[in-house]
């Protein structure tokens, strides 16, 4: 008798930039207009460094090793960059995808990660949890305080030869097998910055006796930003180049669809 062959979930959306289908549903309270991106406060440093690395990297490493079993490929490349800052831009397509990326790539060298003001919505403990563990809330919109605080303090920890973190989908897809549309706008730090990035993509790969298909993040680059180009379209050229690089992942053969996303048809207004 044939195996049954495992139907993939079906998921239908509008608007590829803006939909998120992570399913968590927490109160967006947004950030308060005076949140101090640069932590002055020494207990509270060296509390969070030892909170990051004696507890929170060893336990997510023994979770991905046990539990995820996520895995990286292509490591290589990052010997180009070994004594740089950088960016990384990673595809959105698992929750744990911000605690993940940090400890399997390169996990003694810090990491910030760019994250939705969700994070920092549910109450003061876990926000200096996720703060401990690298990550920065995305300025309220229309804030230019806020806005000049957060870009000088991404620009503070390339300069101390650090890592950033971006997920420039924005949104959380889970198991999405494509590459989704996604802005320029987030390449403009490493622009400004004049600093190199990788792509990391996440593949699926279907394993025997489980339901649910292993992550492979693939490591790619580093891309510069063109010397010969100027203002927007520099910016506009790095995103291309590493939206063709993760695309090109994403394209492989094995590349296990768990879930099928499927845009659904425009209504076309009655005349």
């Amino acid at each position: 008798m044939a195996k049954k062959v495992q139907e993939p979930k079906v998921v239908f959306y509008e608007d590829e930039r803006n939909e998120d289908f992570a399913g968590i549903d927490i109160k967006n309270k947004g950030v308060r207009s005076n949140y101090r991106y640069f932590n002055h406060n020494v207990i509270s440093r060296t509390g969070g460094w030892f909170f990051r690395r004696v507890i929170a990297i060893p336990l997510l490493y023994l979770a991905n090793l046990f539990l995820y079993q996520a895995r990286v490929k292509n490591r290589r490349i990052l010997k180009s960059v070994k004594k740089k800052g950088y960016f990384i831009y990673a595809n959105h397509v698992l929750d744990y995808d911000p605690i993940i990326h940090p400890v399997l790539i390169n996990p003694n060298k810090y990491c910030l990660v760019v994250s939705g003001p969700e994070a920092f919505s549910i109450n003061p403990i876990v926000s200096w949890a996720v703060r401990s563990l690298g990550a920065i809330p995305i300025p309220n919109k229309n804030d230019l305080s806020m806005y000049t605080n957060y870009t000088k303090y991404i620009s503070h920890h390339i300069q101390k030869k650090h890592r950033v973190l971006i997920y420039p989908e924005a949104h959380i897809w889970p198991y999405c097998n494509f590459i989704r549309n996604f802005s320029s706008g987030s390449f403009r730090y490493p622009v400004v910055d004049d600093v190199p990035i990788i792509t990391a993509t996440t593949v699926f790969k279907k394993k025997k006796h489980k339901k649910k298909p292993v992550a492979i993040v693939y490591l790619d680059g580093p891309f510069y930003p063109n010397p010969e180009l100027s203002g927007k379209e520099k910016v506009d050229d790095l995103a291309q180049r590493a939206q063709q690089a993760m695309r090109k992942r994403t394209e492989i053969a094995w590349n296990y669809e768990y879930i099928r996303y499927i845009k659904k048809p425009r209504e076309e207004n009655p005349s």
